[in-house]
């Protein structure tokens, strides 16, 4: 679910949006293969709020690196280690809300 929606964020910027799109399939998902919603939802957001900063579909970002005069390309390079190290974190703190047992809400 963490890489789909960190693909899916690449063609989708928009949280609300890709919410509204992803979660209805994700949750029943997720109840099938008896991973908790907590989990789901913390996959969404971690796909969802890592890649922010390295999608170029992004308005807000492509704005940015304008006003500052930045190349897109210089930008990618410099943060890359960084969009690395986030996403192992990621994986890695997804994996206690995996193997707990949480209760649903």
């Amino acid at each position: 679910m963490y890489v789909i929606q960190t693909v899916i964020n690449i063609i989708i910027p928009s949280g609300s949006a890709k919410a509204a799109i992803t979660m209805p399939i994700m949750a029943p998902f997720s109840d099938l293969i008896g991973i908790s919603r907590q989990a789901t939802v913390m996959a969404f957001q971690f796909g969802d709020g890592f890649t922010n900063m390295i999608t170029p579909t992004s308005g807000v970002l492509i704005g940015v690196l304008g006003i500052a005069r930045i190349p897109y390309h210089k930008w990618l390079k410099w943060i890359s280690p960084l969009i690395l190290i986030l996403i192992i974190l990621g994986f890695l703190m997804l994996i206690p809300t995996v193997t707990m047992t949480l209760s649903g809400f």
